[in-house]
């Protein structure tokens, strides 16, 4: 039976797909559900600048209405009255004995806002952790329009996302949608009580980029690892480093490059071989990709770790922590050299410089290897291609509708359903 087509509107507090993973997913998860023709809406706080702090509690957007590659964009705008009170929310915020009077206060103060940016709508799909607050106006519209909210964690579990003010707007959810089943789980144990759909992540089908390209630009001749990502600590960043140096020592012609944006308490380092580069463009990115040798991001924890699945498009090998998360996307590490002592209570993995050195000089001398784990990570990346990914967000989508008579009903610990093997 042929569904109907629905308005959906997403939910975020910055959209400026240019600037981090979750902006990119928002305006790739809108663009892929128009192309199923789906009505989408995006409601946000900023879409011309990134605010920075807090102010996106008590900044403006400008624009009533623009378009941001080719989605509509509605900003959701507080009058002038109420900015002293939304300055006053960001220090409440921040402190948990404070945070209810924080949610409370801020759902009064944007009620009428979120009202008219929400209105006309199917579906309220909110993405984000709590803190930016912009979920609960979110919340708020969906009750006053009877209409589901469902919302999508950026929850890296025992990492962030995962706080007492997050499980407070999942409680207001109709449904949870989330990266992998050991999230599901994890959100069941802290009592969230909706059903939650496994949807995987999403990516574009893309093995364009141009090697030669890049290695020319940056002057790379040899064999080189590749870095993605924030360039701080949870990220391994600095744990690469100490790992780099010591491979440098023993293999000169191994260059290291690292591509994404510097967190202010891990500064640059002079390395010889070492190419550090700032935030950068999509096609520099794929230019990367297709040049490496391996892809390395030894990450404290992963929420899902999506440019592994980039870099499967490419055949590359990745190596990363042993984490729960990465155990369960890459097939136990047969799509990945995943390292370290693993503690899956906490979905983190104790992993030392001399063992990540090591484990690399191993995989760097053999091509077959290489080889084999690359051809397994295209496997497993098909299953994450925009087009099956879209399909399990409409399934979401729908199966709230669905259930919405009964959302008078109390609630009873809803089931966790993993679409992500079944959805082609």
């Amino acid at each position: 039976m042929t569904q109907r087509k629905l308005k959906i509107v997403i939910s975020i507090s910055c959209f400026r797909p240019d600037t981090g993973g979750q902006q990119a997913h928002a305006e790739q998860l809108s663009q892929h559900l128009q192309k199923r023709g789906h009505d989408v809406v995006v409601v946000t706080r900023a879409a011309t600048r990134v605010p920075h702090g807090r102010d996106y509690l008590f900044f403006n957007e400008p624009n009533s209405a623009l378009t941001v590659k080719g989605v509509p964009v509605r900003p959701l705008v507080f009058s002038r009255f109420w900015l002293p009170v939304l300055w006053f929310l960001g220090k409440c915020v921040v402190r948990p004995h404070l945070e209810g009077l924080a949610v409370n206060l801020y759902q009064f103060v944007s009620r009428k806002s979120a009202r008219n940016a929400f209105a006309g709508m199917d579906v309220i799909h909110h993405i984000g952790e709590a803190s930016p607050l912009s979920g609960f106006a979110a919340a708020v519209a969906a009750k006053h329009w009877r209409v589901p909210f469902v919302v999508q964690p950026t929850c890296h579990p025992h990492h962030v996302g995962d706080s007492p003010l997050d499980l407070r707007l999942f409680a207001k959810a109709d449904r949870l949608v989330v990266h992998t089943k050991y999230e599901a789980n994890y959100l069941r144990q802290k009592s969230v009580r909706c059903p939650i759909d496994v949807v995987g992540n999403g990516i574009e089908d893309r093995a364009d980029g141009d090697a030669e390209r890049f290695r020319t630009r940056f002057g790379v001749a040899g064999p080189f690892i590749l870095f993605i990502g924030r360039k701080d600590r949870q990220k391994g960043y600095l744990l690469l480093l100490d790992a780099f140096k010591i491979i440098r020592r023993r293999t000169p012609d191994i260059s290291l490059v690292c591509m994404g944006p510097t967190d202010s308490t891990a500064k640059q380092q002079e390395i010889e071989g070492l190419i550090d580069l700032d935030f950068t463009s999509e096609e520099l990115k794929h230019d990367a990709l297709a040049a490496c040798t391996c892809l390395c991001i030894p990450s404290d924890g992963e929420s899902f770790g999506l440019v592994y699945m980039e870099a499967g498009r490419y055949g590359k090998p990745a190596v990363g922590r042993k984490v729960a998360v990465l155990q369960e996307l890459l097939n136990d590490g047969a799509a990945a050299l995943l390292l370290g002592v693993p503690d899956e209570a906490r979905n983190r993995a104790m992993l030392s410089p001399e063992a990540l050195a090591a484990a690399l000089l191993k995989l760097l001398s053999d091509p077959k290897e290489c080889q084999r784990i690359g051809e397994n990570c295209r496997a497993v990346s098909e299953q994450f291609l925009w087009p099956r990914v879209v399909k399990r967000f409409e399934a979401s989508y729908y199966e709230a509708l669905n259930g919405f008579s009964d959302h008078s009903t109390p609630r009873t610990g809803g089931n966790s359903h993993d679409t992500t093997s079944g959805s082609k």
